[in-house]
């Protein structure tokens, strides 16, 4: 016997409401942090601040190696891009030895680059990422990125 109409209808308001009144997925909650991988290596970047200097911008990251090692030396190829989406600079930051499970901040000041005309960086690529099992192509695979302010930050 069919189900009639008002019946269905009333099923799926009844979801349609339960999934409204659940409310944002924690992703949503987190503001902007990537979703950490389930069970596997990871490796998150996130820009968390830029501040104007006399000669340039100063960026500050905060970054978090979960990759089951430490590493020697994790580097990154970072691309700035202006307000108008066209490539400013092109450059690599080294951000050293990093601890496995820790996190760590580091800053680079980029004379001659001005904040104001940072409008997004993009991790264009691993540079270095060297520990016991770890490779470039594993750090790639395990990547976040993240931004907390005006300028974002992205894969």
């Amino acid at each position: 016997m069919p189900i009639p109409t008002r019946m269905r209808f009333a099923a799926a308001l009844t979801m349609f409401a339960s999934l409204v009144l659940s409310g944002p997925s924690a992703a949503q909650d987190r503001n902007d942090e990537p979703a950490p991988r389930a069970g596997g290596p990871a490796f998150s970047i996130e820009l968390n601040r830029a501040v104007p200097t006399d000669d340039g911008c100063r960026l500050g990251f905060v970054t978090t190696n979960k990759l089951g090692s430490d590493l020697s030396k994790a580097a990154f190829e970072i691309v700035l891009f202006n307000p108008e989406g066209l490539i400013e600079r092109l450059l690599v930051l080294d951000f050293g030895v990093m601890a496995e499970g820790r996190t760590k901040v580091r800053e680079f000041n980029l004379s001659g680059s001005s904040c104001e005309t940072i409008d997004r960086v993009l991790v264009n690529d691993v540079s270095a990422c060297e520990g016991e099992g770890v490779t470039n192509e594993v750090c790639a695979s395990a990547l976040t990125a993240s931004s907390r302010g005006d300028i974002s930050l992205g894969l």
